[in-house]
């Protein structure tokens, strides 16, 4: 932000609005060594206009697309207010990464998926991360998309439950219309994280919203990533075919082999504890 700032100071020039002298020596950038201005001639003379150098263009562009970014991050969240995104979410980051039981794979994929992700996004390639309970994958998914956020990509990460009980109550006060008032808010993410899916309550309504989530991510051709417990084959039955395809399409399919972290991190909290009260 300073150094954007400091461009938009040097880049700038207030004089050049002034009958012109010498139209062959206009000022020039410091920073970027483009004029700043532009030598019109009228039937009144010759004049000196300010005009945008490359580096005060590209500064500006910049802190469009910041603005643009901030805003839909704020529709995301007036909208869907109960989104896993608090204050122990963002502490999900690849530096707070435990190599001594995370996945190294799962490591390195995430780091990728970050630092690629403006081609990631250019062709719609999400993830598909299905495993056994507590073997990281929604911690996976939390250091993507705190990473993005970090450099302002609107990302917005919910759980299947969540998801699917927002959009019911906004149907109960707004009828279909408050369904597509979810569903079209979906559009501010570059990036959608489904957690957990198949834990949200199983009936054909709810089958139905997820087919349309996932199918409004390929119409509008944005990424997703979706974690889940249940297998290939149980997704395959939970889900209709078209649904399965769909994520077969867009998502790159992960099975998480790795140790319940949960459970490690519980008898290692168990033990320290009772040491504590042991030694008390």
């Amino acid at each position: 932000m300073l150094a954007m700032k400091k461009i938009l100071e040097k880049s700038q020039n207030p004089n050049l609005d002034s009958p012109c002298k010498d139209i062959n020596n206009i000022p020039k950038c410091s920073v970027c060594t483009e004029p700043i201005g532009i030598a019109v001639t009228t039937c009144f003379g010759t004049r000196v206009y300010p005009r945008s150098c490359k580096c005060r263009r590209n500064a500006l562009e910049a802190q469009r697309l910041k603005d643009k970014n901030m805003e839909k991050q704020i529709r995301l969240k007036q909208v869907i207010s109960n989104s896993l995104m608090n204050d122990k979410f963002r502490k999900c980051t690849l530096r707070n990464w435990n190599h001594s039981v995370g996945n190294k794979n799962l490591y390195k994929v995430a780091n990728q998926y970050i630092n690629k992700f403006s081609n990631m996004k250019a062709e719609n390639k999400g993830i598909l991360i299905h495993g056994t309970p507590g073997n990281g994958k929604t911690y996976f998914s939390a250091c993507i998309a705190n990473a993005l956020m970090e450099r302002l990509v609107p990302v917005i990460c919910v759980g299947a439950i969540g998801l699917t009980e927002r959009i019911a109550q906004s149907k109960r006060t707004w009828g279909n219309e408050g369904i597509f008032t979810v569903l079209n808010s979906l559009e501010n993410a570059d990036l959608l994280v489904i957690d957990d899916l198949g834990t949200e309550e199983d009936t054909k309504w709810t089958r139905a919203m997820i087919y349309q989530i996932i199918e409004k991510r390929n119409v509008i051709n944005l990424p997703l990533i979706v974690t889940t417990n249940m297998s290939l084959e149980e997704l395959k039955e939970r889900y209709d075919d078209r649904t399965y395809s769909r994520l077969l399409g867009m998502c790159s399919f992960i099975n998480n082999t790795g140790k319940d972290i949960r459970k490690i991190q519980g008898k290692e909290k168990s033990q320290k504890f009772l040491q504590e009260l042991l030694n008390s």
